[in-house]
């Protein structure tokens, strides 16, 4: 639905750019400050994890389960190679919001899931189902169990969807569609039983901040080399001078 959505929105002119000649800052006072509340939020969440995790077990119903097994969707890394389609789909001119949204989320999605990764095997924090306590973490170790933090569903998600909410920012209803659908994603990890709260706050918080310096990062080379997909004769990555 959200990329139906986004292609409605393709022939639009390429009004998002900013008009400045001077270089798009890479780090700014909103950057520290979510980066400042993820911490916050994380390690306030983290005192009543237990307490959260319990009531979400508590109340399933039929509907969240439906709908937590949806939003989890997004996480699942099925919205990547979406993202890869609507990036061809704007690429070449046709729709050059499309194409820069999608190049940015692909980027900050692969940059947000290698942090993560770093994380989960760096931490090795158990589960809410591995666990009674939000406080067990073994450390640092190359196993693939008890990998709780950060949460790489709503890694995945956060570390994607916000680049065309980003882009897309004079459309607000759009932007809160897609923040809403990440959040869901989110949730759907408590409600499931596979991630503390904080675990899944912190990835909310990374994904959107590393979203916002790659976009700003490509905002700042606009005019250099660039990669773009390529369908036709032959398939596969251009390099482009944009002038």
């Amino acid at each position: 639905m959200l990329a139906v959505l986004l292609l409605s929105l393709a022939g639009q002119s390429d009004t998002a750019l900013p008009s400045s000649s001077e270089p798009v800052p890479l780090w700014t006072a909103t950057e520290t400050c979510v980066a400042a509340g993820t911490v916050v939020a994380a390690g306030s969440l983290l005192l009543v994890d237990r307490p959260v995790d319990r009531w979400a077990t508590e109340h399933h119903t039929f509907a969240s389960r439906n709908g937590a097994a949806g939003a989890k969707l997004f996480g699942d890394g099925y919205t990547v190679p979406i993202a890869g389609a609507l990036w061809w789909a704007g690429a070449d001119g046709r729709a050059p919001r499309l194409a820069r949204a999608s190049r940015d989320g692909l980027e900050s999605w692969i940059l947000t899931e290698a942090i993560v990764q770093v994380g989960k095997y760096g931490v090795h924090r158990h589960r809410p189902s591995e666990s009674s306590s939000p406080y067990v973490v073994d450390g640092p170790s190359i196993s693939s169990e008890h990998v709780s933090f950060p949460s790489g569903h709503s890694a995945s998600a956060w570390g994607l969807l916000p680049a065309y909410a980003l882009e897309y920012s004079d459309h607000p209803w759009l932007a809160g569609a897609i923040y809403l659908v990440a959040a869901s994603t989110s949730l759907s990890r408590v409600h499931d039983g596979m991630h503390w709260s904080s675990d899944v706050a912190f990835s909310a918080g990374l994904g959107w901040i590393v979203n916002r310096v790659v976009r700003s990062w490509n905002l700042r080379r606009e005019g250099g080399p660039a990669l773009q997909p390529v369908v036709g004769e032959h398939q596969g990555l251009q390099m482009v001078w944009e002038l």
